[in-house]
């Protein structure tokens, strides 16, 4: 009886087996065949080769082939800048893209599939003339199973009027070609919104929270922006801050304000940009510091050699040294403020002169031995506010100064007399002499130069200055 039910079932066993072999061989093969599609239905252009692709279109004029390039659904937004081209186009505008000058893609984080690439040199022959432009391409895969490299956004971060070429023009840089300066697209945006005299544009190029840590620059700047501004970026230098690779400080930079033809005034920005955001990452201001006036660079050029001594808010007479004009007048401007500071006994703003990180060394000679001391900044300050209480009157003598470094570093040396006169008169006036030296730098937290090293050099019982 068994025997009999197991040969009834034996057939349905197999058909069963049979099935499910065929089954999975079906599976199998449907899995291949999805997977041959998304491999080689896929698409293997490179971003530099879809990069080509962009500036053909935009060379040729056609509207359609530049429209084919693009999202359907991102083609609609206004910020995307799919818009203003299109307008361009259809208006037969040419256009002269320049990728050799260009940033090199760059996968998005988060986006294993989305591409950006920066400050892409363009020209638009208008009507009026030519613009030049900088813009920055974001593309990306698109598609479920034939996927190909679509824009998501085009957009001009800064655009002037192309100038007349003029005798000097080939000694003038380029601000496309900063290779190492991915922060040059922003500065271009900020030397249009300050020519435009566009607050709104200019504010929108920095960090919100930093419109608020740095208000005084911040409402400085905004409220130069009702005089004409003629921005010359010929001498800026662009320096990424070594310990901070997210932030670039941008030097140098020569801003003149007129009044209808009237000259008002020549000064130096400083630029602190970084770049800000959690999921789409730019650059930002986070400092825009108004440096020093023509007048001073007047003072510079003109002031007659002599004592070469220092006094009062600002330190004046000449300099010697290699450093630039521009470091001489910042660091004479620092020099100035440390020294009003310590005669009026201001102890924090004599501090706020220092980094924190700041190492003070006090040497003293005596019998030809050195006697070496190290200080904090922490320290320096317990001792000057116990220097501030023994006297009453404080005078500081700086003559011989001599500045050496770059734009963005500078040692100072220079001849110290130091006078304490106590309020009783039972105590008799303190008196020495001696060299100091300041080493400063660029701070990349806020673009100011402060002190990083301080070394004062004590010479006991010498009645004057020693000769240079």
């Amino acid at each position: 009886m068994n025997d009999v039910r197991n040969q009834q079932h034996s057939p349905n066993k197999f058909n069963m087996s049979r099935n499910l072999i065929w089954g999975g061989a079906i599976a199998a093969i449907v899995i291949a065949f999805i997977a041959f599609l998304v491999i080689f239905m896929s698409s293997s252009e490179t971003p530099t080769a879809f990069l080509a692709k962009w500036k053909s279109a935009l060379e040729s004029s056609d509207a359609k082939k530049y429209e084919a390039l693009w999202v359907k659904s991102e083609r609609q937004r206004p910020d995307r800048g799919y818009q203003s081209t299109a307008r361009l186009l259809k208006n037969s505008v040419n256009f002269a893209v320049n990728l050799e000058d260009s940033g090199q893609p760059y996968r998005i984080p988060r986006y294993p599939n989305r591409y950006r690439i920066d400050a892409i040199p363009v020209t638009a022959n208008l009507p009026e003339g030519p613009k030049d432009q900088l813009r920055n391409l974001v593309i990306e895969k698109k598609g479920i199973i034939q996927q190909r490299w679509k824009i998501i956004q085009d957009e001009v971060i800064g655009e002037e009027i192309t100038a007349p070429p003029s005798p000097d023009a080939t000694s003038r840089p380029n601000l496309a070609k900063q290779p190492n300066s991915p922060v040059a697209p922003l500065v271009l945006a900020w030397k249009t919104a300050l020519e435009t005299q566009e607050v709104k544009t200019y504010t929108d190029l920095w960090d919100k929270s930093a419109r608020k840590k740095r208000a005084s620059s911040f409402r400085r700047a905004t409220d130069l922006m009702s005089q004409t501004h003629i921005v010359d970026l010929q001498y800026a230098t662009y320096s990424p801050v070594p310990t901070q690779r997210n932030r670039h400080i941008v030097d140098g930079i020569r801003v003149t304000l007129q009044s209808g033809s009237e000259v008002i005034e020549t000064h130096i920005r400083t630029l602190t940009i970084e770049k800000k955001g959690f999921f789409r990452r730019k650059w930002k201001l986070v400092n825009d510091q108004v440096g020093e006036i023509s007048g001073a660079i007047a003072l510079a050029q003109t002031s007659p050699s002599g004592a070469n001594t220092v006094s009062g808010k600002e330190s004046g007479g000449t300099f010697d040294g290699n450093a630039p004009l521009d470091t001489h007048l910042k660091v004479r401007q620092v020099l100035g403020k440390w020294q009003a500071a310590w005669e009026g006994k201001d102890l924090d703003t004599y501090m706020s002169t220092y980094s924190d990180k700041a190492l003070i060394t006090r040497v003293t000679v005596r019998d030809g031995k050195e006697t070496q001391i190290y200080l904090t900044k922490k320290q320096l300050r317990s001792k000057m506010k116990r220097l501030n209480t023994m006297y009453a009157d404080i005078q500081v003598v700086i003559s011989n100064p001599q500045i050496n470094g770059d734009r963005a570093t500078a040692d100072v040396t220079f001849l110290q007399k130091f006078t304490g006169t106590p309020a009783s008169g039972t105590r008799p006036a303190y008196s020495d002499i001696g060299t100091k030296e300041l080493d400063l730098m660029v701070d990349p937290a806020d673009g100011h130069w402060r002190i990083y090293a301080e070394t004062w050099s004590l010479y006991e019982n010498v009645p004057e200055f020693p000769k240079m």
